[in-house]
């Protein structure tokens, strides 16, 4: 899925991918912080996709957050089956948000109900006209053109196998992210994804954080925890090509950074700004 084209009046909207967010003081705090991008009290539409017999919707309290943190109107949606991304009402409702949140258990939930429909396509169409799309939790993984679909709980070696990498909405061709809470396997899942796809960078964040990605495609960490960078540009060797699944990868020159609340980096320079 590629992103829509930016037209030369138009500023793109923030793109930002959020860690899990607790029912707590961080993650109101964080989410706050968020929404404050957007202008005040803005119009929230919430995508969430589930299980066709979930009759909660996995009820995770995110709605209840997202009021609390500032939303003005919230519209909240339930994803169980293709046919409901597809709905011309809902794609409607789209086109008037300012701020559009996806989240899921799993990212290959949504990008089997969002791939290829009009929602997909009016969610990258009102990003160029400027709306905020928030990836929150598993949901973040969808916003790059190489999403990290899915991955093994390996610890910080990386093996093959070890990722699966699938298509996303293509708001970003910068980043491969990784959202899950335990940082020494995301180490590992990222390290495998990037031996697949060695120019994107990878980005674990943590929860309750959220890594803001603006027009200019700097990213600018925001929240109490922090969002790692891996930088495979000056890969030097990988043997992942030539390995049997689950058997350890050699790969080597990688740069990482820890970064924290209110440090920026440049996406495209790949280096930290003042």
């Amino acid at each position: 899925m590629m992103a829509a084209r930016l037209l030369p009046d138009r500023v793109r909207g923030a793109v930002i991918a959020a860690g899990d967010m607790p029912i707590e003081p961080r993650g109101l705090q964080c989410l706050a912080a968020l929404l404050g991008l957007a202008p005040a009290h803005p119009r929230v539409m919430l995508l969430q996709a589930c299980t066709p017999d979930d009759e909660a919707g996995n009820e995770d309290g995110l709605d209840g957050l997202l009021r609390q943190a500032g939303a003005g109107e919230l519209s909240r949606h339930l994803l169980r089956g293709r046919s409901d991304a597809s709905e011309p009402e809902l794609v409607d409702m789209l086109e008037r948000a300012q701020v559009v949140v996806l989240a899921s258990d799993q990212p290959l939930r949504l990008s089997t109900l969002l791939g290829g429909t009009g929602l997909a396509r009016a969610i990258r169409r009102r990003n160029v006209e400027g709306a905020i799309v928030v990836g929150c939790g598993a949901g973040a993984a969808i916003l790059c053109e190489h999403m990290l679909a899915q991955g093994a709980s390996q610890g910080s070696t990386p093996r093959s196998g070890g990722a699966q990498l699938a298509p996303g909405l293509g708001l970003t061709n910068r980043v491969v992210i990784d959202h899950g809470s335990q940082a020494s396997d995301r180490i590992g899942r990222l390290l495998a994804a990037l031996a697949l796809n060695p120019f994107a960078l990878g980005l674990g964040i943590d929860a309750a954080t959220a890594a803001v990605i603006g027009a200019d495609n700097v990213m600018e960490v925001v929240g109490s925890g922090g969002v790692t960078v891996i930088d495979p540009a000056e890969m030097a060797d990988s043997n992942v090509l030539d390995l049997t699944p689950g058997a350890p990868i050699r790969i080597t020159n990688l740069r990482l950074h820890a970064l924290v609340a209110g440090t920026r980096y440049d996406l495209d320079f790949r280096r930290t700004l003042a």
